[in-house]
């Protein structure tokens, strides 16, 4: 069960991919799939490159670590400016992702304190979070930024 809900957190990390709206020119679709996917890319592959926690206890460094490089990685999404009707889906997209760095953070929060069913609890509400920022990330193009 511990591990379950580690593995639900790391894999609602790793889909730390948002999007949005903040340039000053809308990108044209295969513009925006390619620099979405590419910007995930390398967000992804530096979250990978953290350690993993191997129990409760290691939440907190991880979120330490991987927070900054998910908030970075999503501001640099949300320069992108996504074709017009695309825009929705991607406002969407954000909400989920800010939602996510939220939820990270409770997790940080409940995992120092030791209330394993709390960290299990916040876990789930990332898995439900990550599944449809997921189905999002597909829905617009950005394949790469979909990691179920």
């Amino acid at each position: 069960m511990r591990q379950a809900a580690l593995a639900v957190f790391v894999a609602f990390v790793l889909a730390g991919c948002g999007g949005g709206g903040g340039g000053s020119s809308r990108l044209s679709k295969s513009e925006f799939d390619s620099k979405a996917s590419s910007i995930c890319d390398t967000y992804q592959k530096k979250i990978s490159d953290v350690p993993q926690p191997k129990d409760v206890k290691d939440i907190p460094g991880y979120i330490d670590k991987v927070l900054p490089i998910v908030e970075e990685g999503t501001s640099k999404l949300d320069d992108l400016e996504p074709p017009a009707d695309m825009q929705a889906k991607v406002d969407e997209w954000m909400t989920i992702q800010k939602a996510q760095v939220d939820q990270a953070k409770r997790l940080k929060a409940a995992a120092e304190k030791g209330d394993f069913a709390k960290v299990t609890a916040i876990a789930n509400e990332a898995d439900a979070s990550n599944k449809r920022g997921n189905e999002l990330a597909r829905q617009i193009g950005a394949t790469s930024c979909a990691q179920d």
